[in-house]
């Protein structure tokens, strides 16, 4: 006699639990519809009420949190995308669901450039499931890790929609494809500054395919470059030839090394440039530099002037973003000058503007270095050099082929105490060709100082293109 009472209660509250689970119900199906519907603002709201009435609920609470999170995802909120896809997780009960919910926390975290972070997520998720897979391809383009989603791929039927899921996959595997491929590759740039000073450049290369495992994998090749450098009543020809290898080593290591001989008259020199980088996590990288090429400018070839770049720098992420990127330099000439400096950049990643596919973003820049031998009217060499610039980065998702990228920055410059005022434009343009080719478009007007050039009314207007295709 003494459950009578607590049986009464039961008895007295389950209408209203039944009414509060058809309502978390109701409001879930509501949700979806909006989703459905292309209305991920209306279906956010819907999905938080569900996600309140189904606290008792698991199963219910599990879908909520679901929806919740692709909606957070549409709407460019990828901070509260991943909350909700945590929760999910927490409240899966079948191996389904626990692999919904890692898929939808890998997007999340895709879209928080967490690359790494997403790959380990969802590596063992991928083959068979085309969600899964299309976040491991994401994850892989930006990690250099291409061809290790290949054995999903394969495993994977491609998507028939013509929606997100079928064209995003399908971009994304041609872009998997062109990585690990043998290619070919044109390139012609072309500058030109205030003091007439032009340089043309013609260049091809072709590449190996991308092979290897988790442990290696490798890719080698070779580029031939020839340049034109004119000056008012003089014209000289250089001509360069050199191997090209990239190395992906484990997790955490990516190298690469360009090496060879250049010829300007009769002046044979070494050139190329080499690069390594080690980044352990999302939040941090080391990578560690060294380039020798000739100086382009007339006076500089007479005197057969080359120079050697060294450089150490850090990618540092204190949140989600936000990244510092300082590097320290020593440059040496052959004429026997040295400059040790540094560059340090504080970039905010572009945030999406709801509503467009644009994203807009800012940068602050300094640049500093001190020439131990200045002077001397063959290039640009004071004896201190400061800049301090900061500017705004747009990104433009023109169509799903093509994209569109500008920074515009604004500053001063400080050579041994005389100051001006700089600006730099830049922009490229990205997109596929037929058949799997590759083009890419960038042009740039420059006034901040150049190894060639700079000063008070100095510029620089400099154009290219790149064209690419797998054979």
């Amino acid at each position: 006699m003494r459950s009578l009472p607590a049986t009464v209660i039961l008895l007295a509250l389950a209408p209203a639990v039944h009414a509060q689970a058809a309502d978390a119900g109701q409001a879930i199906r509501a949700g979806r519809h909006a989703l459905e519907a292309n209305d991920p603002g209306r279906a956010r709201t819907l999905f938080v009420q569900a996600l309140t009435l189904s606290a008792h609920r698991p199963a219910d609470a599990y879908a909520a949190a679901i929806g919740l999170g692709r909606a957070e995802l549409w709407l460019g909120h990828a901070p509260a995308g991943e909350k909700a896809f945590r929760r999910a997780l927490e409240l899966a009960s079948t191996d389904g669901e626990r692999r919904t919910s890692r898929t939808g926390l890998a997007q999340a975290l895709n879209a928080e450039d967490r690359y790494i972070e997403a790959w380990k997520l969802n590596a063992t998720d991928a083959a068979g499931d085309p969600r899964a897979t299309l976040e491991l391809m994401r994850s892989a383009r930006a990690l250099g890790w291409q061809d290790r989603t290949l054995p999903a791929l394969a495993a994977t039927k491609a998507p028939a929609d013509t929606g997100y899921l079928g064209t995003h996959f399908g971009l994304l595997a041609n872009d998997m494809h062109y990585a690990t491929s043998a290619r070919v590759q044109g390139d012609t740039r072309f500058s030109h500054d205030n003091e007439g000073l032009d340089v043309w450049s013609v260049g091809a290369s072709v590449l190996t395919p991308l092979h290897g495992d988790d442990a290696l994998a490798q890719q080698y090749g070779v580029t031939a470059d020839t340049m034109r450098v004119i000056t008012p009543g003089n014209s000289r020809h250089l001509h360069e030839l050199a191997g090209v290898g990239q190395w992906r080593i484990g997790d955490t290591q990516s190298a690469d090394l360009r090496l060879g001989l250049g010829q300007a008259g009769g002046w044979q020199y070494l050139q190329g440039a080499g690069h390594w980088t080690v980044q352990p996590n999302d939040d941090f990288a080391l990578s560690a530099g060294a380039e020798r090429a000739p100086l382009l400018t007339d006076a500089a070839i007479t005197r057969r002037i080359a120079y050697a770049n060294y450089s150490v720098g850090a990618t540092l992420r204190p949140t989600d973003h936000l990244y510092l990127l300082p590097t320290v330099f020593q440059q040496r000439f052959t004429d026997g000058n040295r400059r040790d400096g540094g560059v340090a950049r504080l970039v905010i990643s572009p945030f999406d503007v709801r509503g467009t596919s644009a994203a807009l973003g800012g940068q602050i820049g300094v640049r500093v270095f001190r020439s131990s031998q200045p002077g001397g009217g063959i290039y640009f060499n004071p004896q201190h050099y400061r800049s301090v610039t900061a500017g705004l980065i747009g990104a433009l998702r023109l169509s799903p082929n093509w994209r569109l990228r500008a920074t515009a920055d604004g500053g001063r410059q400080t050579t041994d105490g005389n100051s001006v005022g700089i600006y730099t434009l830049d922009v490229s343009l990205e997109g596929r060709l037929p058949h799997n080719g590759r083009l890419q478009l960038h042009a740039m007007r420059s006034s901040a100082a150049s190894v060639s050039g700079g000063g008070s009314g100095y510029w620089n207007n400099t154009l290219a293109v790149s064209v690419s295709y797998p054979l």
